[in-house]
């Protein structure tokens, strides 16, 4: 059969028959290509090729293809100058330029190419793989078996980009160089034997083997990147963490942290994830040598046992459903002893971590919750432990809430508007303390009205009904740990001798609010302001003497907060009395980006209260005014306030501000807080703390950084960080310079240095 040598480019269909096989132009196989060259459909799959020109010397000759040829072979795909296919040993040469793309969307490149018919095995020279995630492989010569493993000789491997913007070679980051590699698609790992670790090109590290996760692989067991440090308390310290694939739903890390001064503190997590449930567990344990002493006890309180010589910590979350409506889950946070956490730096991590870490303030809690809902009614049943961490703190008179029941039903449309009925059940323990149990029930309604002229009306009404039961008032509670040499006042049973106490009570309340929210166009700024008018009628005095207030000690009195009816964030005490609520808030935005939003309210009441602390703003006829103003550049400058200032002397009780700043290189925060906190000798103590931090990147990868805490009001330091990183598309690295100054009776202060770093599809 002559050569033939199409002007037009053509396309080949080659049945992977062994046989010989007639071939046609395009035309002719844009039908039925089966039918077009005499094979059964069905009968095997089909390579395709195309090219600017295709030949065959003769019928049993090899088909060459050369020029722009692509070959196609279900989701797989070649490209290269030539192609030579032997239909009778099904056998495929490239050469010139050849690329190879799987159907993971992997390609490999080389000098010239011997594969099977089906693109799965073969030789290559002059290897190259772009693989998933920007990984590369390049090797002298790469051998594929059976489409599972690769091998390459005299290999190299990275994450990192090897040509900069410009398109010219640059040395990477780093890179692995090995005399042999083995990639293992069925066991997804990478193999590397004899192997040179570099960095910027000098080699820092040699290994007879290593492994590493295949990067077309989610998740594989395998170390993780380790931490590495040095402080005060701890001395030289490295942590080094494992990672365990146990199944498609459950996984485990382990993460063992030595330390120099203290020995190993044995850390780990296990998560599971199921159906209708997900379980998480972090713990761990120490028996370290420097175990402090027990604390002196305070004055009027029995000795505190010694802390035993094994210190530990234990935290979790996780919930299980049950049918359609039924849901069990908890939340766990126990420790050996109160300064465990700060002296190893234990947190909570990864699926369990807390925007707000409790272990650096002062109390820890344990949660177990059984919930049911469904569209009208809900029900929670919910238990507490609480472990107190400041040095006042006793646990013999640390609460544990078991059970606290809360039931909810809402009802239909009732008279124009939304009804709810409310029970709620609280019993609160302690090992030497107060007990009390506590029953509430309540009944709600509410309406919104809006008028044709645009004003709203919000109506509301209450009836709530509590009993109180105490038992062992004497013994005191943590907030009054010695009733009878200093809270007898807060307790008149006690004068009597009584140590037991029932005490009802009974709070309705009524109330009507009012609004008026106005917009308009000003200059092309979107102005709204909307004045608000609150008034609320409850009978005055509900707040007897001989309720003890266990849950609505806190309260952060805000514009937020204004115009809440009952302001009390428990049910032990009870906004009593007439009031009015009144504030206005006001926004402005701008279209060039600028945004400006401001408010100011203040309450004003018949009557005194004593609902709460003299430090809350609230109580008195006229109550400290509260409000907010904020100011918003795009998502590059922003400023946020709140305040409430003294209603009466014009000072200013309390300021949260928060400053942020994003533009360029520079990234940086300020935050500031001012408040007069109640202590538990009823006296007013000042808190006045400054927050910073920021970050400036000096080159295209590298930055400086820090963070710093300052107590104003004792003109001290608590906290320094400085950090110095680099980090690029491949690689992370950085060094932190901690010194934290808080000191605690068995705590020095403390200086640490935090080395970090990932290196991206090898260790994370």
């Amino acid at each position: 059969m002559p050569r033939i040598r199409p002007i037009a480019r053509y396309a080949l269909t080659a049945a992977l028959t062994g046989a010989a096989t007639p071939f046609a132009p395009a035309a002719l196989a844009q039908g039925n290509a089966a039918d077009a060259f005499g094979v059964e459909a069905d009968e095997t799959e089909e390579i395709l090729f195309e090219a600017d020109t295709v030949y065959r010397d003769r019928d049993d000759a090899p088909i060459v293809a050369e020029g722009d040829v692509r070959a196609f072979f279900g989701e797989r795909y070649l490209r290269a100058d030539r192609l030579t296919y032997d239909p009778a040993t099904d056998v495929v040469v490239a050469e010139g330029n050849v690329s190879i793309t799987d159907e993971d969307l992997e390609t490999v490149f080389a000098g010239r190419v011997v594969i099977s018919g089906d693109l799965r095995d073969g030789i290559a020279e002059n290897f190259s793989a772009l693989l998933v995630d920007n990984a590369r492989l390049a090797a002298d010569s790469a051998v594929q078996e059976q489409g599972a493993r690769t091998r390459l000789s005299r290999a190299v491997y990275t994450a990192c980009n090897v040509c900069d913007s410009d398109g010219e070679a640059k040395i990477p980051t780093w890179r692995i160089k090995s005399l042999r590699v083995t990639r293992d698609v069925e066991r997804r790992v990478v193999r590397f034997h004899h192997a040179f670790f570099e960095l910027k090109g000098v080699p820092i590290l040699y290994t007879p083997f290593l492994q590493g996760p295949d990067p077309s692989v989610e998740r594989q067991s395998g170390f993780l990147t380790p931490r590495v440090g040095a402080s005060s308390r701890l001395g030289f310290n490295f942590e080094l963490p494992y990672y365990f694939a146990l199944s498609n739903s459950e996984d485990a890390t382990f993460y063992p942290k030595y330390t120099a001064e203290d020995g190993i503190l044995w850390q780990g997590e296990y998560r599971r994830r199921l159906k209708n449930g997900y379980h998480v567990f972090q713990g761990g344990l120490i028996d370290g040598p420097n175990q402090p002493e027990p604390d002196p006890p305070a004055p009027g309180r029995s000795p505190i046992e010694s802390t035993p010589g094994v210190r530990w910590h234990l935290f979790g979350r996780g919930y299980q459903e049950f049918g359609d409506h039924w849901r069990a889950s908890y939340d766990v946070e126990r420790i050996s002893d109160r300064e465990y956490l700060r002296q190893y730096d234990v947190r909570r991590r990864g699926d369990i971590s807390q925007q707000l870490n409790r272990g650096a303030t002062n109390q820890l809690r344990s949660n177990f919750r059984l919930a049911r809902g469904g569209d009208e009614s809900r029900l929670t049943i919910d238990t507490y432990l609480f472990q107190g961490l400041r040095e006042q703190d006793d646990s013999s008179t640390t609460p544990y809430v078991l059970p606290l029941i809360d039931y909810q039903h809402r009802f239909s449309k009732l008279a124009g508007g939304n009804a709810t009925v409310n029970a709620n059940i609280a019993s609160i323990y302690r090992t030497a303390g107060t007990d009390s149990q506590r029953f509430t029930a309540a009944a709600n309604w509410d309406r919104d009205i809006i008028t044709p002229g645009g004003y709203r009306f919000h109506l509301f009404a209450e009836a709530r009904g509590d009993v109180f039961f105490y038992q062992d008032l004497d013994e005191g509670t943590e907030i009054c740990s010695d009733p009878t040499a200093t809270c007898a006042s807060d307790f008149p049973g006690l004068a009597n001798g009584e140590e037991t106490d029932v005490v009802a009570r009974f709070a309705p309340t009524v109330g009507a609010e009012w609004s008026y929210p106005l917009a308009r166009e000003v200059g092309g700024a979107r102005l709204i302001l909307e004045p608000r008018v609150q008034l609320v009628a409850s009978p005055a005095g509900l707040n007897d003497a001989e309720i003890v207030n266990e849950d609505s000690q806190s309260i952060e009195f805000d514009y937020a907060g204004l115009f809440d009816y009952n302001k009390a964030t428990g049910y032990d005490a009870f906004e009593d009395g007439q009031r009015a609520n009144i504030g206005v808030a006001a926004s402005a935005v701008w279209p060039n980006g600028i945004e400006l939003e401001g408010s100011v309210g203040r309450q004003f009441r018949i009557q005194s209260t004593n609902a709460f602390d003299a430090s809350s703003g609230l109580g008195e006829k006229s109550s400290d005014f509260v409000g907010s103003l904020n100011l918003r550049y795009k998502n590059i400058f922003g400023v946020e306030n709140r305040f409430r200032i003294d209603g009466e002397g014009g000072s200013l009780a309390r300021a949260e501000s928060l400053a942020y700043f994003r533009a360029g290189p520079l990234r940086g925060n300020l935050a500031y807080v001012r408040l007069n906190e109640e202590n538990v000798n009823a006296n007013l103590i000042r808190r006045e703390e400054l927050t910073a931090s920021g970050r400036l990147r000096i080159a295209r990868h590298w930055s400086v950084g820090g963070a710093w805490r300052l107590d104003l009001e004792r003109d001290r330091t608590i906290r320094q960080d400085f950090t110095i990183g680099y980090s690029d598309e491949c690689s992370t690295f950085a060094v932190t310079y901690r010194r934290d100054r808080t000191r605690t009776t068995n705590l020095e202060p403390d200086e640490a240095f935090l080395l970090t770093f990932t290196l991206k599809s090898l260790v994370q």
